[in-house]
């Protein structure tokens, strides 16, 4: 058995329930992921690229982060995955509801600084939110 400042250390890692990234806001399914290819609008930068599909409802919005066996081992993409994971849960806000976005990561994002991956996640998350709002208005 642990003690109780043990467990206290332990829960204060988490953030509150409240601004988790739960798994219902994630795409999980290589349908889904498809879909986003397929349908959807393509958003660059040097660090990764960004995939973004409108949905006819205003659902919360849906993120799938992919990242590919070449940026590195294991070690490195769970990394990469959990930056990108806590970038998205930080401005979570910037994204509109109804979207399904796929973070595909580039070879870039392994060596990025923490400030530079934020920014940039932001600047792609507005740019998505635009674009697929004048796509829609468009139809």
């Amino acid at each position: 058995m642990s003690s109780p400042s043990a467990q206290k250390n332990k829960t204060a890692a988490h953030p509150p329930v409240s601004q988790r990234f739960p798994l219902s806001r994630r795409l999980r399914k290589k349908a889904e992921f498809q879909r986003v290819y397929e349908e959807g609008t393509r958003l660059g930068s040097a660090l990764f690229a960004v995939f973004c599909r409108r949905l006819g409802t205003e659902a919360d919005a849906r993120v799938g982060f992919a990242v590919p066996r070449s940026l590195g081992n294991a070690v490195v993409r769970n990394r990469t995955k959990r930056r990108l994971r806590e970038a998205v849960r930080r401005h979570w806000q910037d994204l509109a509801g109804g979207l399904e976005v796929v973070i595909h990561a580039r070879r870039n994002v392994v060596t990025a600084d923490w400030p530079t991956l934020e920014a940039e996640l932001v600047r792609l998350f507005r740019a998505a939110v635009k674009r697929t709002d004048a796509n829609n208005s468009a139809l």
